[in-house]
């Protein structure tokens, strides 16, 4: 079963430390977090693309017990030891922290793939309950049907300090790119949640993200 939350993070890095940053967290940094009380899995992310410039290149997203996590005492200690707090930390820009409650899931929640396709948007109040109604009862398992769809999580935001990061975000685990290209994919996309509500949605955001590291629990 997929973790209750998600800590997404988000960070660019010069690209004369780029190698060290890769390393230090991969071999430390998120090492020591999967340590931490209530965290269950790290995986990393490079950028492939987006129509928006609301992702940095480099994003972690931890899947955890609950929203205090992060602000543990636990989460501190393993935090601090080795380079990244030193070395890298000082580096990096355009840092986001976004938490992330899982509201549904469909296909294999905790599938791994090569990549991942975040969706994120906006709904207005009015018609909230029937964007998410059709989401995850049409949309979401409409699409985790199609061939080089693993799985996918929805989430809605319960923190942030990213601005205009949308109040609801969906991840889908999928084999390649392409698939977001494929026949398959253009006709399970247009169903009767595209019909009714997706044209409502507001500054709806997409990416495609490559899977760099996976860091299981311990």
């Amino acid at each position: 079963m997929a973790a209750d939350y998600a800590y997404f993070v988000q960070m660019d890095i010069p690209a004369d430390w780029e190698a060290e940053f890769n390393r230090v967290y991969d071999t430390e940094h998120a090492k020591y977090l999967c340590q931490a009380p209530g965290v269950h899995t790290c995986n990393r992310y490079a950028l492939e693309s987006s129509n928006a410039n609301q992702f940095a290149k480099y994003a972690a997203l931890y899947a955890i017990d609950e929203p205090g996590v992060p602000y543990s005492e636990g989460w501190r200690v393993e935090g601090e030891k080795g380079d990244w707090a030193t070395k890298i930390r000082p580096h990096a820009t355009n840092r986001t922290h976004t938490m992330l409650k899982r509201t549904s899931d469909a296909g294999d929640a905790t599938a791994e793939a090569p990549y991942i396709f975040i969706v994120r948007t906006d709904i207005p109040a009015d018609d909230e309950d029937q964007f998410n109604h059709l989401y995850d009862t049409v949309h979401l398992p409409g699409l985790c049907e199609v061939s080089g769809v693993l799985g996918a999580t929805r989430y809605r935001v319960e923190a942030t300090n990213a601005d205009g990061f949308p109040k609801y975000a969906a991840v889908y685990q999928i084999e390649s790119p392409s698939v977001l290209e494929s026949d398959p994919w253009k006709a399970a996309a247009q169903d009767e949640w595209a019909a009714k509500v997706s044209h409502k949605c507001v500054g709806l955001t997409r990416a495609v993200m490559r899977q760099v590291a996976r860091h299981p629990q311990g």
